[in-house]
Order: C-alpha cells, then sequence, then structure tokens
C-alpha cells in the first residue's frame, strides 16, 4: 500500500533576528514597490528600520503606519487607525477572511478551517513577539495582493493583462516603460545575481543590505543576511572575489571558455561593485534624514520643557527704571503672600548677576497692584464687597450698593426713577423728589382739533417733580369753581399740529360743567347757567395732594 503525499510544508525556520526571514524581505520589497511608505513614515528609510520597529514590543509609528496602510488597502473606510485601536482592528479585519474557506498561513489541515490566532492573544498585537508580528503582516500582504483593486489593477497594468485584448495596444491601458516605477521590470522581485555556490543575492533598496539564500523554490531553503553597513559590503565583495574562478588558458596559450555559474559568478561581482555610488549617495542621504529627525525631536522636547513667566513667579524681573515709573497706577492695593521675603531675595539676586539697583523706588516698598476688587468674598453670602477705600477713585460714580459714600456720587446725579406701585406714587411729594430738571425752554404743541386737545377751560400744570418727562402726555386740569387758574402753567402753542397727546384731569362732580367768562358754571347739555359755588365733595387742598402724584386722569 503507497502512502499518502506528503504536504509542501517549509521546516520552522531557527532565525533569531527578522533579518534572517525571507518574510521580512518580502514585506519590505512591497512596502517599496506598492506603497510610498519609505520615507513618509518617520523613521522608515532602511530594511533595518523595519527590523527594529518589530522588535519592539511597545506601540510604534513605523509598525502603526504600515498596519494602517494594508488595513486601507483591504477596508478603504477604516477610522479606527490610532495606535490604541489598530490592533483590535487587525484581528477584525482578519477574522472576516478567517470565516471564509480561503486558506491562510493559519489553516488547520486537521480542522480543515483557518485558526484565529488573536483569539489567545493577551496583550493586543504590540506585545507579542516579531515572528508573530512577521506572520500578520505576511498574511496581510497575500491578502492584498488578492484582494485589493487598488494592487490588482497596478499589477494588470504591469503585465498588460486588459479585460478586452482588443485593447492592448491602446496607449492607455499600454504596460508602462521599464524606467517606470510601475513597470514590471520594477514591480517583481529578482535576485541580482548568484555565485558559483548557486547562491541567490538578493537586494531591495539602494541601502547596502545583501540577503542571500539557497534555491527558493525548494522546502529546505535557506535565508540570510550577510550585509547592513558599507564595510559589510565591500568585505563581501572582496569575498567573492577570493573565490572567483580563474580563467583557465589552452595549450596555445589561449582563454577558455567559462561556465554559467563561473560567469554569473563575475557577473555579480561587477554588479555589486556598480552599486557603490548609489549606496554611498543613499548612505548620505539617510543620515541628512536622520539628522532632522533628531533635531525635531530635540525641539520637541525643549518646547516641553520651556516654561513661560506667569503672574505669581516667586521672584520678580528686574525692569528699567522708567517701565517701573510707568507701572504704577490707582488701583486697588493687595498683598501678596509670596511678596514675603522678596527684599532678601531681590538683594541676593542683585548680588549675584551684578545688577544696579532702581534709584527712584525700593523693591522693598513694592506693593502689588489690582485694578478689580472682585475676587475678595468677604460675608457669608458669597456676595463681593466693596472696597473701603474710596478715595483712589476720581470723577467715577461707584454705586452706593457697594456702600460708597455721596463724595464718590457724580456732581449731576440722575434723576429718580419712576413710582412703580400706587403706595410709593401717593407717598412721593415734590419736596422728597427734590428739584425739577423740566425746562420750559421749548413748549408742547398740541394739536388743535382731537380726541387728545386741550380744552379751552383746561389749563396745563407744571411738571411735577420726580415724575419723568414724557413727550407724549402732560398735566391738565379744570379748575375748581370760584378759584384761580394756576399761575405757573406750561406754555402751550396751540398754533401747530403736533404728535403730542394731552391728558385730561376731570374733576368728580363736575363732569358737564365748564367755566365761561362771566365766573358762573354752565350746563353744556342744557345750556343753563349754575351759580358757581365750590363743590362740597373735594377741597382745594384734597385735590393738590393727589394730583401730586399721579400719573393718569382722575377716573370718575
Amino acid at each position: 500500500m503507497a502512502a499518502a503525499p506528503k504536504s509542501h510544508v517549509c521546516p520552522p525556520s531557527n532565525a533569531k533576528h527578522p533579518s534572517d526571514r525571507w518574510e521580512s524581505l518580502f514585506v519590505y520589497s512591497f512596502l517599496c514597490r506598492f506603497t510610498n511608505l519609505r520615507g513618509k513614515v518617520e523613521g522608515l528609510e532602511t530594511p533595518m528600520d523595519l527590523e527594529n520597529a518589530l522588535l519592539l514590543r511597545e506601540p510604534n509609528a513605523i509598525v502603526t503606519g504600515i498596519l494602517s496602510r494594508f488595513i486601507l488597502n483591504l477596508r478603504p473606510h477604516t477610522r479606527n487607525l490610532s495606535e490604541d485601536q489598530i490592533s483590535s482592528t487587525v484581528a477584525s479585519v482578519l477574522g472576516d477572511y478567517f470565516k471564509t474557506s480561503e486558506r491562510t498561513i493559519f489553516w488547520d489541515d486537521e480542522l480543515h478551517k483557518n485558526v484565529d490566532p488573536f483569539q489567545s492573544l493577551e496583550g493586543g498585537f504590540f506585545a507579542t513577539n516579531w515572528n508573530f508580528k512577521l506572520k500578520i503582516m505576511r498574511q496581510l500582504i497575500e491578502l492584498q495582493l488578492s484582494h485589493s483593486s487598488e494592487i490588482k489593477d497596478k499589477i494588470d497594468l504591469a503585465w498588460g493583462v486588459t479585460a478586452h485584448r482588443s485593447k492592448k495596444k491602446d496607449p492607455a491601458t499600454a504596460p508602462p516603460e521599464p524606467s517606470d516605477p510601475n513597470s514590471r521590470e520594477n514591480l517583481q522581485m529578482m535576485p541580482l545575481g548568484q555565485d558559483c555556490s548557486r547562491n541567490r543575492y538578493w537586494i531591495v533598496d539602494k541601502s547596502p543590505r545583501i540577503y542571500i539564500s539557497t534555491n527558493p523554490w525548494k522546502t529546505t531553503a535557506t535565508f540570510q543576511t550577510i550585509s547592513s553597513t558599507r564595510e559589510e559590503y565591500i568585505s563581501t565583495i572582496e569575498k567573492l572575489k577570493q573565490t572567483a574562478p580563474e580563467v583557465p588558458k589552452g595549450p596555445r596559450g589561449k582563454a577558455k571558455k567559462l561556465s554559467h555559474k563561473e560567469n554569473a559568478h563575475r557577473a555579480l561581482i561587477q554588479e555589486l561593485e556598480e552599486r557603490l555610488e548609489i549606496i554611498d549617495a543613499e548612505i548620505t542621504r539617510v543620515a541628512k534624514v536622520r539628522r532632522k529627525i533628531e533635531q525635531h525631536k530635540l525641539l520637541m522636547a525643549q518646547a516641553e520643557l520651556r516654561q513661560t513667566r506667569t503672574r505669581r513667579q516667586a521672584q520678580r524681573p528686574n525692569y528699567v527704571d522708567q517701565v517701573a515709573a510707568d507701572s504704577e497706577d490707582d488701583g486697588d492695593e493687595y498683598n501678596n503672600q509670596e511678596d514675603e521675603g522678596y527684599e532678601e531675595d531681590y538683594t541676593d539676586f542683585v548680588e549675584d548677576y551684578g545688577l544696579r539697583r532702581s534709584s527712584r523706588r525700593k523693591p522693598a516698598e513694592v506693593i502689588g497692584q489690582r485694578r478689580s476688587t472682585r475676587t475678595g468674598v468677604v460675608n457669608a453670602n458669597g456676595k463681593r464687597e466693596a472696597e473701603a477705600k474710596w478715595e483712589t477713585w476720581r470723577g467715577e460714580r461707584r454705586s452706593t450698593r457697594l456702600g460708597a459714600p455721596v463724595e464718590t456720587q457724580l456732581d449731576f446725579p440722575p434723576p429718580p426713577k419712576r413710582a412703580r406701585t400706587d403706595d410709593s406714587a401717593l407717598s412721593t411729594t415734590s419736596s422728597e423728589a427734590g428739584p425739577s430738571n423740566t425746562s420750559n425752554d421749548h413748549p408742547l404743541k398740541l394739536k388743535k382739533t382731537s380726541a387728545a386737545a386741550l380744552k379751552p377751560n383746561e389749563f396745563p400744570l407744571e411738571q411735577v417733580a420726580g415724575r419723568k418727562k414724557s413727550k407724549y402726555w402732560i398735566y391738565a386740569v379744570e379748575p375748581i369753581a370760584g378759584a384761580a387758574p394756576p399761575a405757573n402753567s406750561t406754555p402751550i402753542n396751540k398754533d401747530t399740529d403736533s404728535a403730542f397727546d394731552a391728558m385730561q384731569v376731570d374733576i368728580p362732580g363736575n363732569d358737564s360743567v365748564s367755566p365761561s367768562a362771566s365766573g358762573s358754571n354752565t350746563n353744556v347739555d342744557s345750556g343753563v347757567d349754575i351759580p358757581a359755588s365750590p363743590s362740597p365733595r373735594v377741597q382745594p387742598s384734597e385735590f393738590d395732594r393727589s394730583m401730586a402724584g399721579s400719573l393718569s386722569p382722575i377716573s370718575p
């Protein structure tokens, strides 16, 4: 009975550094050919930078930038790509592909399915070793080559694969030139050459890094790094020259033809020597970039340590005399607890630095000035109390609610406000309200004919003291029968029309009575003369008192 064929499984690698794993070459080669991360991500300039980032067991910008680009190629609208969330995002994206029947590097032949490595993972992606990180990156690259439309279109264009064969010669869909970075020659990964022992030499970029491997098509293939610096690069060339086969000579002194392996060995030496100038230029460029990164980090560190002078620093700066003199203002004085002992600190400061002490005022006499007293909360209700010293306020009116004396008031106090209640209106008199500010220079202009026009038997009164003057109404009364008209009355211009309204004050008991020239009252409705007599119900004293605080006509 024939034995079952063994599956094509490579033996486990015994590499102790990422540089000796072919996955590191695979990942870095993909970054250089299908992305622009090299040079865009800060610190990612050579393969050594990638390997050092994989060795770190903490989040870093290089690995985060690479994973973000890979996730966006597979899921263009993914947003959770920060350092604290990139691990869960990678696990989520890979988990969707592990659920399918597509075989990945985590395929289990016994279970016949993909095993999710993140299920038993503790600490997140960055806490794992470099071997696990390389496997995840390799799997993400293989998924991109199979499912990313952007990368597949780039490969199809380079190899001339089109949907319609008739459009193969179209310039828009024609394969790029060899000098184009997206051409077939630049996208495919081919060894630089091989020596006489059939070892392949791999070079990814312009750095001095050289990888060497045996036949990559065999499961027993080995892989390692032989050069990472310029000195190791030159040493590799010297070793190849020492093992280079000599040109055999025939019996007549003619050179014999070399075998294919010997010719490849000599061609490899020539290729490596021609790259020395390119390597030197690349080393110079990388060193310049690293200097800029170091300067940027130094500036960021200095910016974090830089401190600005605040208002409450322990040691005050020594300004020039003129600035110190001009800074004296009339603000409220306050004592700072940190000012205690300032004279002693200032003396030490002057002795240490040899500064000249100001002759106009001594540092010990300097008192801090505060413009606002709103910070002084004194009473139990949390209300701000006014300062006791009011002599510093010059020409500024301060509120009496804050306890300001009368001396701080303006020369012309504002007129009192209008009464809001009936009680306050009745209690207010002309003597209590103070002098009136009413001016008679501009008489009121009333309408001749309207409901608000002043009647012939009405007389305007003087502006009531303590009441707000209005341009829409005045006080007008009908005289008491047998009494003389008021002496001081507001002049009224009856010849011109105006928009002002007049208020009529009616006397109770004389609603239909109007004065006549003969001193008797005339009934308006009947036209019969009535003898003039004072009203028994309303006395002049009572009328005067009622009119002193009235704002509207008296209702009948």
